[in-house]
Order: structure tokens, then sequence, then C-alpha cells
């Protein structure tokens, strides 16, 4: 497929469906602690392994010839090791099986983001095909051995889609030379990518405190309804397609937090009712818009790096880790205190990481996330927007505009144009005759009206505003 006619990658999207259908099943089986013959811990420390060690391993350029080599011999010994589970049932075949699965990941991800035109919607479609493949299991329940086999044909069908994948990109190597010359990350996108991981990593935690809660009454009371997971498969493509539509809008990833926030506190007050699993549903609703919004971002951002696919499956390998890590943690200090301690610490972690997530996006320069297939379309709206450049975006505009959205006061709207010609501290002083104190009483008010933490931040909120309005006016 040309890369200028970017569409749906249906090979690299298949293999990871496939891959995605088999760590669902185990992932998702392996929480009620019966569905599987193995440890759900186990499993899930084989995925996360073997995503980032693939990660690592496939860009490594030196063996870049190699790689439909690697992929077919991981998918071999990763099929003899379900076979062996399957057999035997035991839990190192199945650890094995998984860190060997879970290498394949990576190369698919790097793979699917370069032919995508609609990178939202295509992953919430993967996503949401691995999610059925789980609930049509879920809803017609197979025994443990047929559930391993199922396993070891998902991954066979993974790993071929990925083998032919990554072939065809051998075949073809001048689609992958155009991205040579402009490798590597900036300092400003290695800083995104640590306060969003963060971020991720805190929601993930807390998302996995209130799933175990759940399923803890799942096992001891009553079983969770069917159709508590009947739709959630459909909440994949949608927030994709919406994240295609409107780009990586803060307001969307804020909405999760507050569903799973809010999920605690609406339990004890619904506890044995519907509106109990309509809760449950909505958190699960939340994880995988925040799952496919994090996949987006974090694949934006990698898309000039060499590890590119290692840097998109980060946010996956976050979720699995923070249930892992939750999971022992509920084991090692039973009992509903610790859980609850917990849920309140990451609430309130939350509240100083909030102000971080429009700085990381704006660092990184995802306050608009275009679909690639677009850029085409978009370069004479640009040079005409250049054309007109300087007699429609002045300076004092912008900054008048900027004020009038924030309800900035002139004398904060001097400070900001001053710290926008790049004056220091004392030549700010200097041109408006006032004392460092006042200076930083105008700054502090500027902080506190834009939301932002530092001058940097309210630098960066203002040069993405000013790119969000070019946008809309080329438009």
């Amino acid at each position: 497929m040309a890369s200028g006619a970017k569409k749906l990658p249906l090979l690299s999207g298949a293999g990871m469906a496939c891959l995605l259908a088999a760590q669902f099943v185990v992932f998702l089986e392996g929480r009620g602690g019966e569905s599987l013959s193995f440890e759900l811990q186990g499993a899930l420390a084989g995925f996360c392994g073997g995503i980032l060690l693939g990660g690592l391993l496939f860009s490594t350029k030196s063996l870049k010839r190699l790689f439909p080599l690697c992929i077919a011999l991981f998918t071999f010994i990763s099929a003899a090791l379900w076979a062996g589970s399957a057999v035997e049932g035991n839990a190192f075949f199945t650890c094995g099986a998984c860190f060997w699965g879970g290498m394949l990941l990576p190369p698919l991800l790097e793979a699917f983001f370069a032919r995508s035109s609609s990178p939202g919607f295509h992953v919430g479609i993967v996503f949401a095909c691995g999610d059925f493949f789980w609930l049509l299991l879920y809803v017609f329940p197979l025994s443990v051995e047929a559930m391993h086999w199922t396993l070891l044909v998902l991954q066979c069908a993974g790993g071929g889609a990925a083998t032919a994948c990554l072939f065809r990109e051998k075949q073809a190597p001048q689609e992958r030379e155009r991205s040579n010359g402009q490798e590597g990350l900036s300092r400003q996108a290695l800083t995104s990518l640590r306060y969003l991981t963060t971020i991720a990593l805190l929601f993930f935690l807390l998302d996995s405190f209130v799933d175990i809660t759940f399923y803890r009454i799942h096992s001891q009371v009553f079983p969770i309804p069917a159709q508590v997971h009947l739709y959630i498969w459909i909440v994949y493509p949608i927030a994709g397609l919406l994240i295609d539509r409107y780009g990586a809008d803060m307001r969307i990833l804020l909405a999760c937090i507050g569903g799973v926030i809010l999920s605690p506190v609406l339990i004890v007050v619904s506890e044995g009712t519907v509106v109990y699993w309509s809760i449950y549903a909505i958190d699960l609703s939340c994880r995988g818009i925040a799952t496919v919004y994090f996949l987006l971002v974090f694949a934006q951002i990698g898309k000039n790096s060499p590890r590119k696919g290692l840097i998109a499956a980060v946010p996956y390998v976050t979720m699995l880790a923070a249930f892992l890590g939750v999971s022992r943690t509920v084991e090692s200090f039973p009992g509903t205190v610790p859980v609850a301690s917990g849920c309140l610490f990451l609430t309130a972690a939350f509240s100083y990481v909030s102000a971080r997530i429009q700085y990381a996006l704006t660092l990184s320069g995802m306050v608009n996330m275009p679909a690639p297939g677009h850029a085409d379309e978009r370069e004479e709206p640009l040079a005409v927007a250049q054309a007109v450049r300087g007699n429609v975006w002045r300076r004092t505009d912008r900054v008048a505009d900027f004020a009038l959205k924030y309800g900035i006061s002139p004398r904060e709207r001097d400070v900001l144009w001053l710290l926008l010609e790049g004056c220091d501290t004392a030549a700010v002083c200097a041109r408006l005759h006032i004392s460092e104190n006042t200076l930083k009483t105008h700054i502090r008010q500027l902080l506190r009206k834009t939301e932002t933490c530092n001058r940097s931040a309210l630098l960066v909120l203002f040069f993405a505003e000013e790119s969000r309005e070019k946008e809309d006016m080329r438009e």
C-alpha cells in the first residue's frame, strides 16, 4: 500500500486484533481466578516483559533484516509453550508463552500507525475485535484445555500476520527512509512522555483498585451480569473516532478520570441495585477510552523516534503492570482498609498531576492531532495562512483575545506581553516601573487564571492557543 494513500492497515490490524484477543482472554478471564488453570500474575508479568523487550529488540537497526525471521521464531516458541501449557498445565509454560507472544506487539503497532489514515478509529476497531472475541467466550465458555488451544491459534494467527507485515516492509524500505533524517525525540517530547506516563500509571492504578473491588464482590456474593460487558466493546471505536475528529482534547481524559474517581463513592450508595453494575460498566468504559487515548497520544509523540513501537506500547504495558502491582498489593494486605487507603491516595495524587496534563500535551504539540492522511490536504490553506499572517495574526490581537478568554486584567496583560518578548524579571520591572514583589503577584494571578504551574507552562499555553486559532482559520 503506497504511503501517499494510507488506509486501514488490514494485515497489521489483523495481527494486533489476534494478539490483543489472546491477551484480553488471559487478562479478563484471569481476574475471576477460576476460568484458567494458571496464575494471572505470571501471565501479566510475561506480557509486560515481552512487550518491553520486543520494543527494544525491534528498534535495533542492525537486526532489521532479521525481523521477519525473529517474528516467525518467537511465534513458534510461543505456540509450542501454549501447547505444552494445554497438555501439562505448567505455569512456567504459560508465562513463557505470554512473554514470547508479547514481543510481537511493538513491531505491529509501529507498522499499524505508519499506514493508518485514521489511527483513532482503526485502533478502536482493533481493540473492539479483541474485546468482542473475549465476550463471545464469556457468553459461550470453553473448557480449560480448549481455552489454551484457542490461545495457541490466536498466537499463531497474530504471529503469521506480523511476519507477513514485516516481510512486506522489508521489500519496500523506501517507505521508512523518508523519516530517517528526523528521527529522535526532542527534550520537550521526553518531558511530556514522563508526565503522561506518570498520569497513565496513576489512572490505571486507581482503576485496578476499583476493578478488583468489583471482582471481590463477584466471587463472594453474586456474579457480575453478562450485560455489564455486552456493550463495552463499542466504546473503543467511538472514542477513537472522537479523538480523530477533535484531537487529543484534555477533557476526554479528565472525563475518564472523573468516572473512575467517582466509582468508589457511588458504590457505597448503590450496592445491590441495578445502578451498581451500571457504575462498573462506566468504570470499564473509562478504562477503555483512556487506553485508546494514551495509546494514540504516545504513538503520535514517538512517531519520529527509532523506538516508536515501544513508545506506542507504553500505555498498554502500564495498564497491565498497574493491575499486576495492585493484585499483588491486595494479596499482601487483604481487607477493605488498604483498598480504601490506596484509592484515597491515588485520588489525591490526581490533584497534583491534573495541572500537568495540558502542560504535557502542549509541550509535545498534541493540542491538535490530525490524521496523517490529511497532511497533503492542508498544504494550500497553510500557504494562505502564512500570506495573511502580517495582517491578521498580530501580537496585540492574540494577547487581547487570550486575556479576554482567561479574564486577565490590563496590567497582567502588560506583564504577559513582556514575557512573550523574552524579558527577564529585571527588565519587566524596569519597563513597568514596579517592584519584584508586585511582579510576582501579577505572575501568580496569571498562573492561577490560566491554571498553569510556571512561566514556561504559561507561554506554552499561549502558543498552543495561537496554534489552535490558526488551525481554525485555515479550515
